[in-house]
């Protein structure tokens, strides 16, 4: 088994197995949906921003995921600053990108979209999982526009190697794909909506685009030069996930990971979310409006210290 397989197992498991289950418990046909479609030449993308304030903060999820489970963050931090929350080409709303669904192809469109669209910066960008890849290279290779990033449980290039022992005795019966199957009777119309368009074929497709490409996003990763010295957010899940194999404990591997994108940035922090599972933004969503509150603040200051403004740096 190689390790494309590796990592396909693992994002697998670490991000589609809540995903269709996370506003099970909300009135979907209460939710103000104010989103908006910004084409992009071969295709559009669906994009939902509120507030107003300055920066922007831009959001990218994980495999298999969609903006809208993202609504608790967006609605507790819309009268603070502005948020936009979207769907990547695939996924959600919007329709199907061309090319292969690699990182940098990723980053690409998001940027175009911010452009196309006149969302206005600078930008602090929130990726979870896979999502984490975006804010990375995003940030890297738009650093005059970026002026912080939240990663929440995100993944690393290195566990493509580190989680190897994932192809090992029993590992992959933890894969669940189950909100591929039919809906639940009692689901209102919107949310049978909503379940249908991640679950889509559609959705389908693009995930395993993503998930066949993660290699080479993670090599476009960490060949895009130098992260800027700016606010840094690291978010990593309190409940341990991972398998020990032969001796080895994955979750420590993860663990040492997480600290790893610490590094990144003098002015980077770490918190860990005790008792939350990978998909944070579900089990603890507070967490992360705190954490992006703080990276809001530090950007602030240094904008204000280094004697900017908001349009000097968009």
């Amino acid at each position: 088994m190689n390790k494309k397989f590796t990592t396909n197992l693992l994002l697998v498991i670490l991000s589609i197995t809540a995903s269709a289950n996370s506003l099970a418990d909300r009135n979907l046909e209460e939710l103000d949906i104010q989103g908006r479609y910004i084409g992009l030449g071969l295709h559009r993308l669906y994009v939902d921003c509120r507030g107003n304030s300055e920066p922007t903060v831009l959001v990218d999820v994980g495999l298999g995921d969609a903006s809208i489970n993202w609504l608790p963050v967006m609605e507790g931090l819309e009268d603070s600053t502005r948020i936009c929350l979207y769907d990547r080409a695939g996924y959600g709303w919007s329709d199907n990108g061309p090319g292969a669904r690699t990182t940098a192809q990723i980053a690409y469109e998001l940027h175009a979209m911010l452009e196309m669209g006149e969302i206005p910066g600078p930008y602090i960008i929130v990726g979870h999982s896979f999502g984490g890849f975006t804010a990375r290279y995003f940030a890297t290779v738009y650093s005059k526009e970026t002026v912080g990033v939240v990663l929440v449980d995100s993944s690393h290039p290195d566990q493509i190697v580190r989680l190897a022992d994932l192809d090992k005795k029993d590992a992959k019966r933890e894969l669940i794909v189950s909100h591929r199957s039919l809906p639940p009777d009692n689901l209102t119309p919107l949310q049978r909506k909503w379940y249908f368009l991640n679950s889509s074929r559609k959705a389908t497709f693009t995930l395993m685009d993503e998930l066949k490409n993660f290699s080479l996003s993670a090599e476009q990763v960490s060949h895009a030069g130098n992260f800027p010295n700016i606010p840094l957010a690291v978010l990593t899940r309190g409940k341990s996930l991972l398998p020990t194999i032969d001796g080895k404990s994955l979750e420590n591997e993860w663990i040492d990971m997480q600290k790893d994108l610490v590094t990144l940035s003098p002015q980077a922090w770490h918190v860990i979310v005790k008792n939350s599972g990978h998909n944070i933004y579900a089990d603890n969503p507070g967490a992360i409006i705190n954490e992006i509150r703080k990276v809001l603040k530090q950007a602030r200051d240094n904008i204000r210290e280094q004697g900017l403004t908001y349009s000097s740096i968009n």
